[in-house]
């Protein structure tokens, strides 16, 4: 007996907006209508795969052949050996003097160099004595309310220095000043002398001149104090330290009184 082919006509419907996976029921499928089913297994299996089709994302496949172009290989990619420098460049050979007697002419003139010149600037200061063990600061000298003006204002202080040349009316050189004041450091290179004037031109301290005046002319009756001879000795620590020495002779003592200031000249 010959079978006859069944024709059926399946309707539309659509699929759900809020499906997120394609396995869905098969009366949920997308369908054109009016399809004409012979085997239905085979249809609904190329709508199954239609539907795949269009709801899975695409994966992507790298192309083994491009990415070979772009990432060579490793070996590729190591640095290659340096040629080799010569050893002249590390060499470590130490410089030698071309002969003994250079050298100790080299040693020689830094001995020299070193004997012969005045303290060096900025090497520190030295300590200066204003007063000497044997004798007392005269009073006027020890009321003396006076600074002088610098980076730094320093306070006036009394000076009292055994000096047997005073009684002969002889002023201390340099040297001997040096030996006064710094028994133990020769400062004769870096003291100078001022007079009154330059030392004070615009008569700042005039005050602590004419103590110093008052107290050299003290106990000798018979001299003027505005007669008193002034002198200032300038004694240069170093670049910026200056130390000023106003003195003056007392005859009847035999000593120098005045006064020491530190300044600070940047």
């Amino acid at each position: 007996m010959r079978q006859s082919k069944i024709h059926c006509v399946i309707p539309h419907f659509s699929l759900p907006a809020s499906a997120s996976n394609w396995a869905l029921p098969i009366s949920s499928y997308t369908l054109r209508p009016n399809i004409q089913i012979e085997h239905p297994q085979l249809q609904y299996r190329l709508l199954d795969r239609r539907l795949h089709h269009q709801t899975s994302p695409r994966t992507y496949t790298p192309n083994t052949e491009h990415q070979t172009r772009l990432f060579p290989a490793t070996s590729r990619l190591q640095p290659q050996p340096s040629p080799s420098l010569p050893k002249s460049l590390f060499s470590t050979s130490a410089r030698t003097m071309s002969s003994d007697d250079a050298y100790m002419s080299f040693l020689d003139k830094a001995n020299a160099d070193v004997s012969g010149s005045a303290p060096q600037q900025g090497a520190g200061t030295v300590k200066t004595e204003t007063v000497h063990s044997s004798l007392s600061v005269p009073k006027l000298l020890q009321s003396v309310d006076a600074y002088y003006i610098s980076d730094t204002d320093e306070p006036f202080e009394p000076v009292a220095l055994k000096w047997d040349g005073a009684a002969k009316g002889a002023w201390p050189s340099a040297d001997q000043l040096s030996s006064l004041i710094s028994p133990d450091t020769d400062l004769s290179q870096s003291i100078s002398i001022l007079s009154p004037s330059s030392f004070d031109p615009k008569n700042q301290y005039s005050a602590a001149l004419d103590a110093v005046r008052a107290a050299a002319a003290e106990k000798d009756s018979g001299v003027d104090q505005s007669a008193v001879e002034l002198k200032v000795y300038r004694v240069e620590q170093t670049s910026t330290k200056i130390e000023y020495w106003v003195l003056a002779l007392d005859a009847p003592e035999n000593r120098l009184v005045g006064l020491r200031a530190k300044a600070v000249e940047s």
